[in-house]
């Protein structure tokens, strides 16, 4: 199945019987029959067993491995590609390889390039390698099929792939390099691994390292428990990844026949586009491979097999670390600042709020790193009408635990008399809400000023994303700390400090935590009431931003992931990317602040829009 770019991939472990190759034949045609998906991947010598040692060399195991696949082909009802793994021989000479098969059609069959022959391993005991064969054509099961590195490519869904056997990853040079570089949006490996201790780790990293090279997806699965004997035991690993990224992994301890992921084809091919690299080395490839057309069927009913990380810009695995990594850059970002100038102050905005609690940890380490005196970091509040009591005392009971230069200045009166000479009517209006924060911004530069410092930004990438932020007000500053995070790694980090360095304020950044995200600019005025839950803008940012992904897409990633109805996912779609392009002259000017992401909106460094964007 394929849906707004993904496919559905199942790579499979079935319980295979070694010496008689048609026991094989029904439990792989069960698996067939009751998958989903549109591709299916099988391990290397699925048909007849990879630990038939000898019994290769009889032409009577042979035949019959022959007749369990033409079984297989004849009576399975999956209309999908399957990969199924085969001792054949031509012209009196065995291969080991793979099958490409499709609604009973042979669409091509790959040999194995690379036959490892040492230690547990002794291939070419058996077999030929595909690197040493003339064979471009073969008559397989009544089929004149294609035989050698082919490439399968569905020219209508615009999706191509490859395979590879086993050892051919491993190799300094592998089939999949050119296969990725002549377009292959994924490759497929059937593999038949021994395992040891450390091995899973070497391998998982393999494939991860594979997917990044090729820009592409790698599928790989593995022979299972019941191919183990002697003195080698399998283990049915199966990992699956995408651009350097784990979509999925099994367990090696778990025997499950069967792991079904999905790939984000759109993903590949917006990342090749952007990519220079990818785009220099297509003048390496003077290879010309055979293009072998497949079909990949449209499912609009398609079901993600695997629920989306719904905060995709944090890592699941290492996550500590990151958060210490994100840190680090944040501190060191700032310092890089005073190396122009080392005998400045920091002049920064305390609301009471996430942003401006994280800029004040980071300015806080920055100091203390430099050996720097805290109270050259002049923290100002700056309480309006509509400045709840809670946040201006979480602002004055974090800047004075800190130690920092604590400054509250009321500007209510200077909105007042701002709004009279305006002749404002005085109503809770959009001119109202500006004036409070350049307000608040023009006391911090003229505190710069006054001080000889330079004001720090706080605002978040998901705010810079969809202009959440008074131009000119808020959206200035000298250098921004938190331009290169989003929302729900500000969040993140904030806790992160309650829980390690600043214990000491941890009660009051859980406060801050616990409070519902406001500019408090007016009344009961809520944020995610205006523009949606951050955490699903941010989801919506990443697949964006990092995956290419449309519009359309991204109300349906939403409506998979947060179990949204269609109305409410497209509303979230819709407003994002309204905001998104109409605030684009926002970010035009926009400070300059440390890279930290994956992404940045950077005009500068990384995202290069025009303002005057037409949508619809």
């Amino acid at each position: 199945m394929t849906y707004q770019g993904f496919i559905k991939v199942e790579m499979t472990t079935p319980k295979i019987t070694i010496g008689n190759p048609k026991l094989n034949v029904k439990p792989i045609v069960e698996l067939l029959n009751a998958s989903i998906s549109s591709v299916v991947l099988f391990p290397e010598l699925s048909v007849a067993g990879y630990s038939s040692g000898d019994l290769f060399f009889q032409q009577t195991y042979i035949n019959q491995s022959l007749e369990a696949l033409k079984e297989i082909i004849e009576t399975t009802t999956f209309k999908g590609i399957y990969v199924l793994g085969a001792p054949l021989k031509f012209n009196d000479v065995l291969y080991n390889t793979a099958v490409v098969i499709q609604d009973k059609k042979i669409l091509g069959v790959i040999p194995k390039c690379f036959l490892p022959n040492s230690k547990e391993f002794y291939e070419k005991r058996w077999f030929q390698s595909g690197l040493q064969t003339n064979l471009e054509e073969v008559n397989l099961l009544g089929q004149k099929v294609p035989f050698g590195t082919l490439l399968f490519k569905d020219e209508a869904n615009d999706i191509s792939f490859g395979v590879e056997v086993c050892q051919d990853m491993w190799a300094m040079h592998t089939p999949g390099d050119v296969l990725s570089l002549a377009g292959a949006h994924f490759i497929l490996n059937l593999s038949a691994s021994t395992e040891a201790v450390g091995k899973p780790e070497v391998r998982k990293n393999t494939v991860l390292e594979s997917s990044r090279r090729h820009f592409g997806g790698y599928f790989y699965t593995s022979s299972g428990a019941t191919e183990s004997s002697t003195d080698l035991i399998y283990s049915s690993h199966k990992i699956a990844a995408s651009l350097g990224d784990l979509i999925a992994e099994s367990d090696v301890l778990d025997d499950k026949e069967s792991l079904v992921v999905d790939l984000d084809i759109e993903a590949i091919r917006y990342q090749r586009r952007i990519d220079s690299t990818f785009r220099d080395e297509q003048l390496f490839q003077t290879k010309q491979l055979r293009t072998i057309a497949v079909k990949f069927y449209e499912n609009k009913d398609y079901q993600l097999s695997n629920k989306l990380n719904t905060l995709p810009f944090l890592p699941e695995e290492n996550k500590l670390y990151a958060l210490r990594l994100a840190n680090e850059l944040q501190i060191k970002g700032l310092m890089n600042k005073f190396q122009m100038m080392p005998n400045a102050k920091i002049v920064v905005g305390i609301s009471g709020g996430l942003d401006s609690a994280l800029a004040l940890l980071v300015a806080h380490q920055t100091f203390k790193r430099m050996n720097r005196d805290v109270k050259d970091i002049i923290a100002v509040t700056m309480p309006s009408s509509i400045t709840s009591t809670h946040t201006k005392s979480d602002a004055l009971v974090l800047m004075n635990t800190l130690g920092v230069t604590a400054l509250e200045i009321p500007i209510k009166t200077l909105v007042d008399q701002h709004l009279k000479d305006l002749n404002h009517a005085g109503s809770d209006d959009v001119t109202f809400e500006n004036a409070q924060a350049r307000i608040r911004t023009l006391n911090l530069m003229n505190l710069a000023n006054q001080y000889n410092g330079f004001v720090l930004g706080t605002g978040d990438m998901s705010e810079i994303a969809l202009g959440w932020m008074t131009f000119n007000g808020d959206h200035m500053s000298m250098y921004n700390v938190n331009a290169g995070l989003t929302k729900t790694w500000v969040q993140a980090l904030v806790r992160y400090h309650s829980e390690t360095a600043y214990t000491n304020v941890s009660e009051i950044l859980n406060n801050i935590l616990a409070r519902p995200i406001s500019p408090e600019l007016k009344n009961n005025q809520s944020t995610e009431d205006s523009i949606g839950k951050y955490e699903i803008n941010d989801f919506i940012l990443y697949h964006f931003l990092n995956n290419g992904a449309s519009e359309s897409k991204c109300a349906w990633l939403v409506k998979q992931t947060f179990d949204l109805t269609d109305s409410e996912s497209e509303t979230y779609a819709t407003r994002f990317f309204n905001r998104f392009y109409q605030q684009q002259f926002k970010r035009q000017p926009m400070p300059e602040g440390p890279k930290i992401l994956k992404v940045s909106l950077s005009p500068r460094g990384e995202l290069r829009l025009p303002s005057e964007i037409k949508r619809r």
